[in-house]
């Protein structure tokens, strides 16, 4: 399974975002105040200021304007001494003169409305009072007053009284008055507002400063507690996304369970040697690699030892191969190696030939040895193929070809090319051979070996093609491995034999129970039981005119123990259940004591290497003494030689069948040999039949 990124860290970045969004508006709202607090206090400062420069404003005016009444008086007082200065000029300046002083009134009334509003401000009463400044103002403003009397008083006076008490001394003492303390005082007070006027504006942007400060100070505060952390997250989460990416980068050109290259990635190095044929010219091979009989192993022992196969397909694969070939598994039980540089057959054939050597070694698994055999197609590029599809093409017609003879290399030739395009054809035509009568059988007789006299047959197929004649199985069988089509071929042999025995039958013959294999397709259910009981129906015949022949390969099945029930239904109504193929296949000493069979056949493999092979007498030898110890007949099948044959009597086997016999051959010869029933028994009595003969003499 493909990992996963780690949703841990992923959740705990997530919550960590969602803090910092919390946080994060909480400094907003702390800026969003600082900054409210800058405003307000910029509002403030300039309230103040504005407030200081209009009595700065106004004082400098009221000392203007006092200038202008001092002047104004005196110019009365002056123009009073002359008697003969008319009453119409006079008058105008006591007009001035009142004016002035009504201003003076005014600006006076402003100014203390004015320090009283500067005096609320948040800014003045932050700052120490100004004590001198405000004693100052209070002075002034008595002494401004008594002038202001004074001035007044000689505006209303007679022009008689300003004569008399003014005539002289009284403008220069009113100069004095005038241009003495006041000047001084309206000076030092100009002065003290002005200064005022700075202080706040240096308070104001003293109090900004700061603010602005605390501003910029939780910005960055927030920046380091709360984005810090986060960036380092975010790399951490970067980085452990782009090493999971990685992964799965990997991941999608790997295959799980092997660690080799998987077909995306295999697909991808095929198109790059390909498109560098085309730049540089270079060519390069492929080998197609199929196991034998892995079916068997994963269905019989599980998908642990299936797997346990494949890892050590691949390893062979990676032991043999160079550094710079590309190992990769297809599916299934199909690997691919492509080997870029090789354009010689006989190096590709030397390689695939150390890959098959390397796969047979064994493979322990479970406290037991496993072994699993390969079969290897291959090509040359350019040779055989310049494009990819034609590539794949070829190399499995290959592959197909080796699997005919299994733990076998083929590199591609015109041969395999017309020997595929013939089985394309035969798998077309047979679809439709049962449905067409055109399954044949032929009868291997089974002779005594002791005596020599005749015990049954072994049904063989034969297919009767419109065209090509008739073909033997081996030509046709394999085509048939893994379809429904080897229902509909085992429903017509089992079919044919019964016509056969019925006719046998008829004609007074003594046919002997014909064995008949039977695929684990059909042992697996009641569908083989129901074709054996319905040909008995139907021909009027019993269960022990037919025996069943299954391999070893059926204790490797998951469903064994359905098998073994179908089996067990067999032997119950007497039908002779043997173990074909004996040796070569999965069989231990637990399945040969609790499967329910009557007899073990020994391969021809080992009946080949009699007189040749020390080695497979001896395996004989142990057969035959297993089978006798267990109760069980012994059946040799492949007997072609006259040694063969004595070999095996004087062993202890029972039973024997081969060429040296008889070949197989279609009912009408097969039943040529059959015997009458009374003329077999009166010759098997007086002949004086062994025990065991008599016995299977009886089963019949």
């Amino acid at each position: 399974m493909i990992g996963k990124p780690p949703s841990k860290p992923r959740q705990s970045v997530e919550n960590y975002i969602r803090s910092i969004g919390r946080h994060y508006l909480q400094a907003v709202i702390v800026m969003t105040l600082l900054i409210a607090a800058t405003y307000l206090t910029m509002v403030v400062a300039l309230d103040r200021h504005s407030l200081q420069q209009k009595i700065s404003f106004l004082t400098s005016n009221q000392f203007i304007r006092f200038q202008q009444l001092a002047s104004q008086t005196r110019a009365l007082m002056r123009a009073s001494a002359d008697p003969t200065l008319p009453e119409y000029i006079t008058s105008p300046m006591r007009d001035d003169i009142h004016r002035a002083i009504g201003d003076i009134h005014a600006m006076s009334a402003e100014l203390h409305e004015l320090h009283q509003s500067i005096g609320g401000n948040l800014l003045e009463r932050l700052n120490p009072r100004d004590e001198v400044s405000e004693q100052l103002r209070l002075e002034l403003y008595a002494r401004l007053e008594d002038f202001l009397e004074r001035a007044t008083r000689i505006a209303n006076a007679t022009t008689e009284d300003r004569r008399q008490r003014y005539s002289f001394w009284g403008p220069i003492d009113f100069a004095v008055a005038a241009d003495g303390m006041l000047m001084r005082q309206f000076a030092e007070l100009i002065r003290h507002v002005h200064d005022r006027s700075g202080v706040s504006i240096d308070n104001a942007k003293l109090i900004s400063t700061g603010l602005l400060a605390l501003i910029a100070a939780t910005v960055i505060l927030a920046s380091i507690l709360l984005f810090g952390p986060l960036l380092k997250k975010l790399r951490n989460e970067h980085r452990r996304t782009m090493a999971f990416e990685k992964r799965l980068t990997l991941l999608a050109h790997t295959d799980a369970l092997t660690g080799l290259n998987n077909r995306s990635s295999f697909n991808a190095a095929l198109g790059n040697l390909f498109g560098e044929l085309e730049r540089t010219g270079s060519g390069f091979s492929m080998l197609l690699v199929d196991l034998d009989r892995f079916k068997s192993i994963n269905d019989g022992l599980g998908h642990p030892a299936g797997d346990a196969v494949l890892r050590h397909v691949a390893r062979a694969l990676q032991k043999t191969a160079r550094a710079s070939d590309v190992i990769a598994r297809l599916g299934g039980d199909e690997f691919a190696v492509l080997l870029p540089g090789i354009r010689d057959a006989s190096v590709l054939d030397a390689a695939a030939e150390r890959a098959i050597e390397a796969i047979a070694a064994e493979i322990p698994f479970e406290d037991r040895m496993l072994q699993v055999s390969a079969s290897i197609g291959g090509a040359v590029v350019p040779d055989h193929a310049v494009d990819e599809a034609g590539l794949m093409r070829i190399v499995d017609l290959a592959l197909y070809t080796a699997k005919g003879s299994r733990s076998t290399t083929v590199i591609f030739d015109e041969t395999a090319l017309a020997r595929r395009l013939e089985e394309n054809q035969l798998s077309l035509a047979l679809v439709l051979a049962a449905d067409r009568n055109e399954f044949v059988v032929h009868y291997q007789q089974k002779v005594d070996l002791p005596t020599g006299a005749h015990l049954g047959f072994e049904a063989l197929v034969r297919w009767q093609h419109p065209e090509l004649g008739l073909l033997a199985p081996g030509r046709f069988l394999p085509l048939m491995e893994g379809t429904q089509l080897i229902r509909g071929m085992t429903r017509a042999v089992i079919a044919a034999v019964g016509r056969d025995l019925k006719a046998w039958k008829a004609a007074g013959l003594t046919p002997g129970p014909v064995s008949i294999n039977l695929p684990e397709t059909l042992l697996v259910g009641d569908e083989g039981y129901e074709f054996f009981a319905g040909t008995i129906r139907e021909n009027g015949l019993e269960w022990r005119d037919f025996a069943v022949e299954i391999t070893e390969d059926v204790f490797l099945n998951r469903s064994a123990d359905q098998i073994l029930a179908t089996v067990a239904r067999f032997h119950k109504h007497g039908v002779s259940i043997s173990l074909d193929d004996f040796g070569t296949g999965f069989a231990s000493l637990v399945h040969l004591r609790d499967f329910p069979f009557d007899e073990l056949k020994i391969d021809r493999s080992f009946v080949d290497g009699i007189g040749r092979d020390a080695r497979s007498e001896q395996i004989i030898r142990a057969m035959i003494h297993l089978a006798q110890s267990l109760g069980k007949r012994c059946v040799a099948e492949g007997i072609e030689t006259e040694g063969q044959r004595r070999f095996l009597k004087d062993a202890g086997c029972d039973v024997g069948q081969g060429y040296h016999f008889a070949r197989p051959e279609p009912a009408a010869l097969a039943g040529k040999r059959l015997p009458r029933q009374a003329a077999a028994i009166d010759r098997h009595t007086a002949a004086g039949a062994p025990a065991a003969s008599r016995r299977r003499l009886a089963l019949r």
